[in-house]
């Protein structure tokens, strides 16, 4: 097997300069080798495996949810999300039917061979810990523009404005500057990646300009109201301050009649 840990803007060159050793190792006799990748997007290289590499070839699509920093003191409980692309030149779709022309024969033993070495690699991380999720690449991309690609996405954003500690910092506030710390360790190349490589990320960030514009509707829609209560309490103490004497002795005695009034009915 072989893990295709590169780019994600340097994927498919990569898969195309390595097609040529492939399909030389498979005229010599030899079974078309396991191809895995791990790029934090899915539906592009499962797109690039399925245009490039050679039909002997398995393909298992992964993403490992984790990275250094929040896998370094283990993996337990950890997600690694993968798809069987294809097995034994058997193509699955995102709703997990066969969709190329071979007979997926299951009792078939180059079949089985296929299967065996794939459930062997993601073994591995199951030994360790990890929460396996057998999920299609258009699920995962899907759930991760709204995730990890937004998680990013606003790291970078709070990053532009040059946040630092502050002598009175919230434990929000630090919660902050930590975001801002593990999204800007990464390159910007990723970012990019995460963005132009997953067709939800345009939705993602159209959704998160509009929740801004109605946060700051919402304030300035009671900033108005503030202002025009402010103005009304300000008009009738003008009102007050314009009366003439008499309106005023007059306003005096109708409160006077007032109390009168309710003593005798008491």
């Amino acid at each position: 097997r072989s893990i295709l840990a590169v780019s994600i803007l340097s994927f498919e060159s990569t898969i195309e300069k390595l097609v040529p050793s492939l399909q030389k190792y498979i005229e010599k006799g030899n079974k078309g080798p396991l191809l895995v990748d791990v790029l934090s997007v899915k539906e592009h290289p499962r797109q690039v495996l399925l245009k490039h590499l050679p039909g002997e070839c398995d393909i298992l699509c992964t993403h490992p949810m984790f990275g250094p920093d929040s896998g370094r003191n283990g993996w337990h409980n950890l997600n690694f999300v993968y798809e069987k692309t294809r097995v034994n030149k058997a193509v699955f779709d995102p709703e997990g039917t066969v969709t190329s022309d071979d007979t997926m024969n299951e009792d078939d033993e180059a079949h089985v061979e296929s299967m065996d070495r794939i459930e062997r690699f993601l073994s591995i991380w199951e030994e360790e810990g990890c929460r396996m999720v057998p999920f299609s690449c258009k699920a995962h991309d899907e759930y991760a523009a709204n995730s990890q690609f937004i998680t990013h996405l606003m790291g970078r954003i709070l990053g532009a404005q040059g946040l630092s500690m502050t002598p009175i910092d919230t434990k929000g506030f630090e919660s902050v500057l930590s975001l801002v710390d593990s999204t800007t360790a990464d390159s910007f190349d990723l970012f990019y990646g995460l963005y132009k490589y997953n067709q939800n990320s345009m939705a993602t960030i159209n959704r998160l300009k509009v929740a801004m514009d109605q946060v700051v509707d919402n304030l300035k829609e009671l900033e108005e109201k503030d202002k025009q209560s402010t103005n009304e309490v300000q008009q009738d103490q003008n009102d007050v301050q314009n009366l003439s004497q008499a309106e005023y002795q007059q306003i005096i005695k109708q409160m006077k009649d007032r109390k009168s009034n309710t003593s005798e009915l008491q």
